[in-house]
């Protein structure tokens, strides 16, 4: 799986593409604006596995796709 980077990164890919915020972007994507955080903290910079949890490969699969760094689908 591609990194997401740290969480300066995230926000300003995001900002980049209208989000105002991270937690802007977890609401409207229906997860808790401290659940995306901690996931982006714990996991944005590795690339060598994926999250444990079925909601962290969720969140970063949709923060790949929001974006633009993965294909959906």
């Amino acid at each position: 799986m591609k990194k997401l980077g740290d969480m300066n990164e995230v926000r300003s890919k995001l900002q980049a593409r209208g989000w105002s915020s991270v937690a802007a972007w977890a609401r409207a994507h229906g997860y808790l604006p401290v659940t995306v955080r901690r996931t982006v903290y714990e996991w944005g910079r590795r690339a060598d596995r994926d999250p444990h949890g079925g909601i962290g490969r969720q969140i970063v699969r949709d923060l790949l796709r929001t974006m633009g760094e993965q294909e959906a689908g």
